[in-house]
């Protein structure tokens, strides 16, 4: 937080602080004046608000610090103990500001912050008191009852003021004596800061010495600073002269090693230069077909560079370079003499050409077609281009030969070239007009109409006749732009479209593969729920191409409909099922082998067994399919008996259930009908009798009491396993007798 070199580091710092002491430290100590007063801001502790205002050495912080005190004894040490003298006297005159503050509030200093002062001397001793009489003359005077009106009502005339304190006098003097001492001594760059404040302590003084002395004071207060402003003078003048001076050492010796950096570059320069025309002479020398200009031009600036070596000062490397450069001028120079003998031979051939170009531009004089004129020259023009160079003796009769015939062509081509020029506008404007249109439908998103419109401006362009080159080819960059937008935009639309059919295209096939996995689905209500739900996201995808967009639809339709097709038949369809699956359970049982071990027997016949009983009863129209069940396991059982000992398919347990089912079904029956051997003229006087004394309610309540057992009876019936044989088959009927008979006895009621 203090040594930090950048300011937002140092402000971050502080912002982490939470200690008061450190966050006092900074305030104290840190040299950048906004990270102190970050500090402080920071510090909310009284106790450490105190000790930056006694102990801070600036300031800014110090006054700030007092500012924010409260208490009286805090800033009672600060008035006494402060570094900072400013800081001392902002807290003295907080203190005299408060009401009930002390008499002596004359040693205190104006309540605004003044300029900070050097350290006083300490405090002199105090004058000896003075006599009790004139110490109690002043209360006398102050709690007088000046309000009261006297006997004769006469206004009083106003009081003298009092005589000011000796020690008050004594202080005030030895601060005034103190300022001056420090102004003639003081030297140095802060002397013209400590000027001013200066002047502000001495002005901010209450006078209290009498005049001739304080006269004194102040002249030799003027004449210190004076003196001290003097000497700020002398000492500023010279360290400008020593600074000035500096500058200009500072500037010679910075201008000497510029001209050495200069020289030397220059040296370095054109040792490179030389090096490299060394270097290109060479290449020249071994190239097969250098041409004339190239050879001579280095020739030239070989004899340049030799001169330039003489101000090298290292003598080996001059002379080795010089050596290397005429080393390469002896190889290139007969290949120059070989260059300047074909440019002359060149020279002569392209004569009898320019002669034959002279004539055939001659001849167009005579030509009657212009157009044809007009192409010819041009021909003409290339072609001289390309043999502009003849023996130099020949060159300006034959220029100014194809020149005059040049100019009369001109001029006989310049009404045609303005006709031409005129019509080349028009074809100009029509252009511009195609471009405008262009460049409006740049933006449109009618992709097909637009791009109809686009290739019907492209054949309107074709048919444009000719146009100046320039615009023309400016006029066509913005058309060709206007038609690489739109095309541009048609293409990344269509890129978009076809990632979007491809995503669409990819949703789909999805639906369609989730519904050909359930069209299948005999789970018919939460497939039901999930085709609803298919349909439903089939609808919120967007469209596919339009070449796929049939397929993949009929296919998702195929699955669902397939599915729908057996949802409304599934009461069928599961019927059908059970009834397939009742068939194979009874197959199964039938096929089972006669040589069979009873282990496989038992344990194949259990479970077949399990799973009728777990497919609820069958139909009333299949009693087909239950009785050859029966019979199918019946028969295993009989022929496997000791196999399923100890399981519900055991033969003697079942018997033994059966057994005593039917003994409780027989202990239901009414004891009417177990006394067999009673007259009916008994039975019925006892019957007689059970009406007429009211019991008719009871016996129906029994009954229906022994309802509810015979019924858990025949349900535990059905779920015993088979007894073959006779006993099976008596059991059965002397089970189903009891039943029929309790269901007989229900008490009727009587007419």
């Amino acid at each position: 937080a203090r040594a930090a070199r950048l300011p937002s580091t140092r402000a971050a710092a502080v912002a982490r602080l939470e200690d008061p002491r450190a966050l006092a430290t900074v305030a104290k100590t840190a040299p950048d004046p906004a990270t102190r007063q970050a500090a402080l801001d920071a510090i909310h502790d009284p106790a450490a608000l105190a000790d930056v205002a006694l102990k801070s050495e600036h300031k800014d912080v110090a006054v700030a610090a007092v500012g924010r005190l409260d208490d009286t004894e805090a800033l009672e040490a600060v008035a006494a103990r402060a570094r900072n003298s400013a800081a001392a006297r902002r807290a003295r005159g907080v203190l005299d500001a408060r009401p009930g503050a002390s008499v002596v509030a004359s040693e205190a200093v104006p309540s605004e912050p003044a300029p900070e002062a050097p350290p006083l001397p300490a405090e002199p001793p105090p004058p000896p008191p003075a006599p009790p009489d004139a110490i109690e003359a002043v209360p006398e005077a102050e709690t007088r009852d000046v309000g009261a009106p006297s006997a004769e009502s006469v206004p009083l005339a106003p009081a003298a003021s009092p005589e000011p304190d000796p020690r008050e006098r004594e202080r005030e003097r030895q601060e005034r004596i103190a300022l001056c001492a420090k102004l003639e001594g003081l030297t140095g760059e802060e002397a013209l800061d400590y000027l001013e404040e200066s002047r502000a302590v001495w002005e901010g003084m209450a006078p209290q010495i009498d005049p001739p002395e304080l006269d004194e004071l102040n002249a030799r207060f003027q004449r210190a600073m004076e003196e001290c402003r003097r000497r700020y003078d002398a000492v500023a003048a010279r360290r400008n002269a020593e600074k000035e001076a500096a500058e200009r050492d500072a500037k010679e010796k910075d201008a000497q090693a510029k001209a050495r950096e200069v020289e030397l570059r220059r040296r370095q320069q054109t040792l490179a230069r030389a090096q490299a025309l060394a270097g290109r002479l060479e290449v020249l020398a071994r190239a097969e077909r250098p041409t004339l200009r190239e050879v001579e031009r280095a020739l030239r600036d070989e004899r340049a560079a030799l001169d330039a070596l003489a101000a090298v000062p290292d003598r080996k490397e001059r002379e080795t370079l010089a050596d290397r450069l005429k080393a390469a001028r002896a190889a290139l120079f007969p290949k120059a003499q070989d260059l300047r003998e074909a440019d002359e031979w060149t020279r002569w051939t392209n004569a009898a050409k320019q002669e034959e170009l002279c004539q055939r531009a001659e001849a167009l004089l005579a030509e009657e077609d212009l157009e044809k004129t007009l192409r010819r020259l041009r021909e003409i023009d290339v072609a001289w281009r390309e043999v502009r160079q003849a023996p130099r003796d020949q060159a300006e009769t034959l220029w100014l030969r194809f020149k005059a015939a040049r100019d009369q062509l001109h001029a006989r081509l310049e009404p045609y070239l303005a006709k031409k020029k005129e019509e080349g506008q028009a074809n100009l404007k029509r252009k511009e007009e195609l471009v405008g249109r262009a460049e409006a439908l740049a933006g449109s998103t009618d992709w097909l109409k637009t791009a109809d419109e686009f290739r019907r401006l492209q054949g309107e362009w074709k048919q444009v006749g000719p146009t100046p080159h320039k615009p023309s080819q400016a006029l066509w960059e913005r058309f060709r732009g206007a038609a690489d937008r739109f095309f541009s935009r048609r293409k990344e639309d269509l890129d978009r479209r076809k990632h979007e059919w491809t995503a669409n295209l990819q949703r789909k096939e999805a639906l369609c593969a989730r519904a050909e996995e359930l069209m299948t689905s005999s789970d018919w209500e939460p497939t039901s729920v999930e085709m609803k739900r298919l349909q439903a996201e089939w609808r919120t995808i967007g469209p596919v191409r339009k070449s796929k967009a049939d397929a993949v639809w009929q296919r998702f339709r195929k699955a669902v409909d397939s599915f729908l097709e057996r949802y409304a038949q599934r009461d069928e369809l599961g019927r059908a099922a059970a009834a397939a699956e009742r068939e194979a359970m009874v197959r199964e049982l039938e096929e089972v082998p006669a040589d069979a071990t009873p282990e496989d027997v038992a344990a194949k016949v259990l479970a077949v067994v399990a799973r009728w009983r777990q497919a609820g009863p069958p139909p009333r129209d299949a009693t087909d399919v239950a009785r050859r069940f029966a019979d199918a396991r019946n028969r295993v059982v009989e022929a496997h008996p000791s196999a399923f000992r100890k399981t519900e398919l055991d033969p003697e347990a079942n018997r033994s259930r059966m057994e005593k089912l039917c003994a409780r079904v027989e202990a239901l029956l009414p004891k009417t009908e177990d006394a067999t051997g009673a007259s009916l003229a008994e039975r019925l006087k006892e019957a007689l009798a059970a009406n007429t004394m009211g019991a008719r309610g009871e016996a129906e309540a029994r009954w229906k009491a022994a309802a509810v057992e015979v019924e858990a009876a025949q349900a535990a019936w059905k779920r015993l396993g088979p007894v073959p044989g006779d006993a099976g088959r008596v059991l059965g009927e002397r089970f189903e007798s009891a039943c029929q008979r309790f269901s007989a006895s229900r008490p009727r009621p009587t007419r």
